[in-house]
Formats: structure tokens, C-alpha cells, sequence
């Protein structure tokens, strides 16, 4: 990621944006190093760098660094390219797919926006036969208030 867009709303100077980017090409390093080491590879002082970190709206150096590291240095998981069920499996393969969760009892879970995956996949498998459950949040916080006082005592 472009780091001048993820940072568009804050005018940076030309020593800010190379530290920046010193912290975007090792950030395992900067963690180790700290601020001081850091400060001096990038002819700064570390002062000088926490106030960018709050320039930024950070509460400190560390957490600029973690954030460039988990947000913009590490990939991302690219979720539209998954592959399609039926051309990594044969269609043959369904069938013993089906028979073997027929056989079982399933559990399904959904918070928030899942609560519809799950509910469309519960209904999927009550068409198909499967023995399924739907728990949404609430009911585990109804299991939770239940098994609390059977398990603390």
C-alpha cells in the first residue's frame, strides 16, 4: 500500500515520509531497535518521531509501527479469489460428502452480519436433511449466565 494515501490528510514533510518508509520496509527491525536506533539511521531524533506518531492521531511510536506493520506491510488474504468448490472437486464426491454430514449433528454459529450466512446455511442443510443447529450470539450468552455458576464453583 501507498503509504502518501493511507496518510492523505496529513501534510508530511520529506524527512516524516522517509521515516515512514524506513519503518515500512523492516518493521520487525524497528520493533527491535526502538526508537532511538531508528531516530538516528534516519538522521532524526526519537522525539522528533514520536511526534509524527502523534501527527498521525497514535498514542506513541509503537503503535505507528505496528500499524504500518499488520496493516500495509503484511499481505492481505485476498477473499474474492477463492476457488470454486465444484472445480476442485469432482461432482461424484459430493454425494459421500452429503451421506457424512447426514450422519452427524453441525453447529452453526453467526454474529453480527453472519447471523444471515448462518441462517441461509442452516436452511440450506434443513432442505438437504442435514442434522443442523443455529446458535446466534444471544444464546450464548443464555449458555454462558448457565454454565457460569456450574463450572466457577
Amino acid at each position: 500500500m501507498d503509504l502518501e494515501n493511507i496518510f492523505r490528510d496529513v501534510k508530511l514533510s520529506k524527512t516524516e515520509m522517509t521515516v515512514l518508509r524506513f519503518i515500512q520496509n523492516d518493521p520487525e527491525q524497528c520493533i527491535h531497535q526502538g526508537v532511538r536506533a531508528v531516530a538516528e539511521q534516519c538522521y532524526s531524533n526519537p522525539s522528533s518521531l514520536v511526534r509524527l506518531a502523534k501527527k498521525l492521531k497514535f498514542s506513541g511510536w509503537l503503535e505507528l509501527v505496528y500499524f504500518i506493520k499488520f496493516n500495509i506491510t503484511m499481505p492481505k488474504l485476498d477473499v474474492t479469489n477463492d476457488i470454486d468448490y465444484m472445480s476442485v472437486q469432482p461432482e461424484e464426491a459430493l454425494t459421500p460428502l452429503l451421506a457424512s454430514l447426514k450422519q452427524q449433528r453441525i453447529l452453526i454459529h453467526g454474529s453480527g452480519f453472519s447471523q444471515l450466512i448462518a441462517q441461509y446455511i442452516y436452511n440450506k442443510f434443513l432442505v438437504t436433511g442435514v442434522n443442523a443447529s443455529l446458535a446466534l450470539w444471544p444464546d450464548y450468552e443464555i449458555l454462558e449466565q448457565k454454565n457460569a455458576a456450574r463450572f466457577d464453583s
